[in-house]
């Protein structure tokens, strides 16, 4: 048994909800795993879930795909672990097929991230793609930005082509660096207050 992102798509679609959202403890979440696993694995099992329900009677079988998909989840999250970032930045958000759809219509090929792509690489790639939109988008400004000097007085903007339109992430990162302004700014202030008199009398 492998856990494909098509099989995690399939589960998606079964279970009407993101697979952030699966839990361990739920168990039609688990038989659903494990039906959308054995389907979409190489030498694929062709049943419908009701007919696969009944197999999972077999406590013999239930064990070993357990064991063998604990054992891929293992093997995955080695990889996860460094793709995630501390602040969680790098945390897929949304459905796996969305995001998939996203990156096949953008170029990437189907066949490898529904049947060879891991799924802790899916952050990396959509990070690459969110990079790549954005340089698009900030490119595309700057030339309408150029496009619009010889009509425009550009001495009224002082930031250039960020005066036309702001994107999110620039709005983001301008309070990042104000933040990080405050801080520097209290620890400067802080050291300071806290400086002995005699540092300033020398004795």
């Amino acid at each position: 048994m492998r856990l494909t992102i098509k099989s995690v798509i399939r589960w998606e679609q079964l279970r009407g909800k993101s697979f952030s959202l699966l839990d361990y403890s739920n168990k039609d979440d688990v038989e659903t795993l494990l039906y959308t696993t054995a389907i979409c694995s190489e030498g694929h099992l062709v049943c419908t879930f009701d007919v696969f329900r009944h197999m999972l009677s077999n406590k013999k079988i239930v064990r070993k795909m357990l064991s063998a998909l604990e054992h891929e989840m293992a093997v995955m999250n080695q990889f996860r672990n460094q793709e995630v970032c501390s602040g969680g930045k790098d945390e897929v958000s949304g459905t796996i097929g969305e995001l998939v759809s996203t990156l096949i219509v953008s170029g990437l090929d189907a066949h490898y991230i529904l049947n060879e792509m891991e799924l802790c690489d899916l952050p990396m790639y959509i990070r690459s793609y969110e990079a790549k939109k954005k340089e698009i988008m900030e490119n595309s400004r700057l030339w309408t930005f150029l496009s619009m000097l010889p009509h425009i007085d550009a001495k009224k903007m002082k930031n250039g082509a960020k005066d036309l339109v702001r994107f999110p992430w620039e709005e983001d990162e301008e309070k990042q660096e104000a933040e990080r302004n405050i801080n520097d700014n209290f620890e400067r202030f802080e050291k300071f207050m806290n400086t002995k008199k005699s540092d300033y009398n020398g004795g």
